[in-house]
This record gives C-alpha cells, sequence and structure tokens, in this order.
C-alpha cells in the first residue's frame, strides 16, 4: 500500500470519526457486496474490464461530463438533495428523448406514406 494512498485512508477516517479498519471494510463492503457494488461488477465483466477500471469510468462520467454545481442548484431550488435532483433530471431527460424520437419515427413514416 502505497504511503499517499494510507494517508488518505487515514485523513477519511479521522475526517468520519472511524478507526481505519472499519473505514476501509464499509468501502469495500460497498464496492463488492452491495448491489451497486454488483452491478459495477456485472458491468466491468460484461464490458470485459477491471473492476478498477470499470469504477473509474462510472466516476469520471459524473465528475467530467455532469454539471455538479448546476445540479446542486437546482436540487436547492426545488428543495431536493442532489442524488433525488440528478435522478428527476435523467427520467425526465430520457421521457423528453423518447417523445422526440417517436415524433421523428411518426414524421418518417408519415413522409414514407406520401411518397
Amino acid at each position: 500500500m502505497s504511503t499517499d494512498l494510507l494517508a488518505a485512508i487515514e485523513a477519511q477516517s479521522t475526517v468520519e470519526d472511524k478507526k481505519r479498519s472499519p473505514f476501509v471494510a464499509e468501502v469495500l463492503e460497498l464496492l463488492l457486496a452491495s448491489p451497486m457494488g454488483e452491478q459495477l461488477r456485472e458491468n466491468a465483466q460484461k464490458h470485459r474490464r477491471s473492476l478498477v477500471h470499470e469504477l473509474e469510468s462510472n466516476l469520471v462520467l459524473f465528475n467530467e461530463h455532469i454539471p455538479t454545481a448546476r445540479i446542486v442548484e437546482l436540487a436547492e431550488a426545488s428543495q431536493r438533495h442532489p442524488d433525488q435532483m440528478l435522478v428527476r433530471l435523467i427520467l425526465l431527460g430520457l421521457r423528453v428523448y423518447e417523445r422526440a424520437i417517436a415524433r421523428m419515427e411518426a414524421d418518417i413514416e408519415g413522409s414514407n406514406e406520401l411518397s
């Protein structure tokens, strides 16, 4: 274990007022034994990637591509937690996207019938 990793574990466990071993066990349990961890493992296997690579891909998605500051602002304005706001926005986006695709397909079908 690198000294940087050990220092990060020590710092975070101190912030959370936990000893190192229970903190590490909690993180590993989330990563390996929780439903979320199971999904990560399944996705890693499906995409033929390591678990670390799959986790990194998920973190990159949320840290680089999703405007988290804006989501926090919207959550505060609507008195929601940021995770609730993110789910709401994704579901709303899917609904809008699916309707737009259905309209495009209907337009294509309509123009084919006129030909």
